[in-house]
């Protein structure tokens, strides 16, 4: 019985890893801490598996140095693609550190051990709330197949459209500012409010000691209203998401 398997499908499969393991180490949720390394990999090559027989009938006769440059080359354009949709997912903690800069929960930020910084409180509960939807929503299974349609636009050998990784990293970033402040407009509207109520009270009564009530009155009103931005999460996931993978089919090699 003859099990060889063709050079052809073992490069196809090699070049097909290298893509998915810089699209997993940068895209999120798949770059998380929490998934351990060898999780990753496997992940890695599970896509390159299914996607192998996609990638096999575009390749040339393999040699030594095309198969080092080609393997270079896609987890570039893997970890350009996880970047962008990184970018795109990273408007959900912006809005949550917006309300925690206006409403005072940012003069104490916690150590989150897992991305090794140093996040405010809001903003870390909105980054858990999105990462929950995505995977409730079946989002996740809509990223892979953005990463899967890549490779139509960026066959393996191309190269690679540094012009419009450009481009659309730009307008990943522009939408990502956008999508944060329609997220958390509503509370930042209302905590700018409360400092106007405040600047007119210490003008109405000076004697009152404005900064020793300012901070406990907005923190407490934060709380309070907290749930207007929960609401605006999975219609402002699902944009970003399309827009993510629109985008990673929408390159094209030249």
């Amino acid at each position: 019985m003859d099990l060889s398997v063709p050079a052809v499908t073992l490069v196809a499969l090699l070049l097909g890893t290298a893509r998915a393991a810089g699209f997993v180490l940068m895209a999120p949720p798949f770059n998380s801490r929490t998934i351990p390394g060898p999780v990753k990999g496997a992940l890695a090559m599970a896509l390159s598996l299914l996607l192998s027989t996609q990638i096999a009938p575009t390749l040339p006769e393999p040699t030594a140095g095309f198969i080092v440059v080609t393997a270079v080359t896609e987890v570039i354009i893997g970890a350009a693609l996880g970047f962008v949709v990184q970018v795109l997912f990273t408007a959900v903690q912006m809005a949550g550190d917006l309300i925690d800069l206006t409403g005072g929960f940012s003069l104490q930020p916690a150590y989150d051990p897992l991305a090794m910084t140093q996040n405010s409180a809001v903003g870390k509960l909105h980054y858990l709330l999105a990462v929950t939807l995505l995977f409730t929503s079946g989002g996740h299974l809509l990223l892979v197949r953005g990463f899967a349609t890549s490779y139509q636009g960026l066959p393996v050998g191309g190269e690679v459209p540094v012009d419009q990784l450009g481009a659309m990293l730009i307008q990943a970033v522009s939408m990502m500012f956008l999508a944060a402040l329609q997220i958390a407009g509503p509370m930042v509207a209302v905590l700018l409010l409360a400092d106007v109520a405040l600047a007119l009270l210490s003008r109405a009564a000076p004697s009152l000691n404005i900064f020793a009530i300012g901070f406990p009155v907005k923190i407490t009103l934060t709380l309070l209203m907290l749930g207007l931005t929960f609401p605006l999460l999975p219609p402002a996931l699902d944009a970003l998401l399309e827009h993510g993978v629109r985008a990673m089919g929408s390159l094209r090699s030249g």
